[in-house]
């Protein structure tokens, strides 16, 4: 079944790009972008992703960080998960206190760690989204029962007076 979060991949290394999106491919995600340098995905940042794969160490303009904190500071909701070759704690501690979701070690489990970080993701996505549904239909109603009553006010002033 086909997924519809748009998603963002941002690898420099060509090969390890095709990889990931082969893997979204079987996953179901169609609305991906993959961008192989870091001045690319800024360029088309605009399009407004759900969720970002990036790259750590980008080898020309911009970085993974420089590419999260722009990303959250224009759409707050979009989960960034990193991936890197380095296992350095320092650098996962910064991108996790700049707002990434995650942080993966690319490694043998790297794309079974990123299926379940994508499937947790639109788990939550799908909650909050239901959540925002209930919200509205919970405003509608109250909206209904003050014009409802406010009509009744009416109709009792001036037809029943």
């Amino acid at each position: 079944m086909p997924r519809p979060e748009k998603i963002f991949v941002v690898e420099d290394d060509i090969l390890y790009l095709n990889l990931i999106n082969k893997e979204l491919e079987k996953m179901g995600y169609e609305n991906v972008k993959s961008y192989t340098t870091g001045k690319e995905a800024m360029h088309n940042i605009n399009i407004r992703p759900d969720i970002a794969l990036l790259d750590y160490f980008l080898e020309k303009d911009f970085t993974g960080m420089d590419i999260l904190k722009k990303l959250k500071q224009r759409y707050p909701d979009t989960q960034a998960i990193f991936l890197t070759a380095s296992d350095d704690v320092n650098i996962a501690v910064d991108t996790m206190r700049n707002g990434a979701y995650d942080y993966i070690v690319k490694g043998d489990t790297a794309f079974i760690r990123i299926r379940h970080l994508l499937k947790k993701i639109s788990e939550e996505n799908d909650r909050k989204a239901k959540s925002r549904s209930i919200i509205r239909f919970q405003i509608i109603v109250i909206f209904a029962i003050i014009l409802i009553s406010l009509l009744g006010i009416l109709y009792f002033h001036y037809f029943i007076n």
